[in-house]
């Protein structure tokens, strides 16, 4: 959802669709969030401390050095393609998540 979303606005760079496809953007993000510290709470090895203080480090650490990363790649190719390129990180994530083997 957060793929398509950033897509929308690429694609449809007028208001109302760029405010669609962020709304999507959002609406994505806040479903994975929750899902990622339930599941690293749950993580049977490892204390539930521990593993939402690395899940939490890990968020901040993408929170801090997104914004730079998007302003370099649009300030050399501009902002619609910077959008794509997270969008085509998302789409990769995609496919690579059914791999992910996970311990319980």
């Amino acid at each position: 959802m957060i793929s398509t979303g950033l897509f929308a606005s690429v694609f449809f760079p007028y208001l109302i669709p760029s405010t669609i496809g962020f709304m999507l953007v959002g609406l994505g993000v806040s479903t994975i969030v929750p899902t990622l510290y339930s599941i690293a709470g749950k993580h049977p090895t490892i204390p539930p401390g521990e593993a939402l203080t690395a899940v939490s480090s890990v968020s901040f650490l993408g929170f801090l050095m997104g914004p730079p990363v998007i302003g370099y790649i649009a300030e050399l190719f501009g902002l619609r393609f910077s959008f794509a390129f997270i969008g085509i990180f998302g789409i990769i994530i995609a496919f690579l998540v059914p791999r992910i083997k996970v311990i319980q």
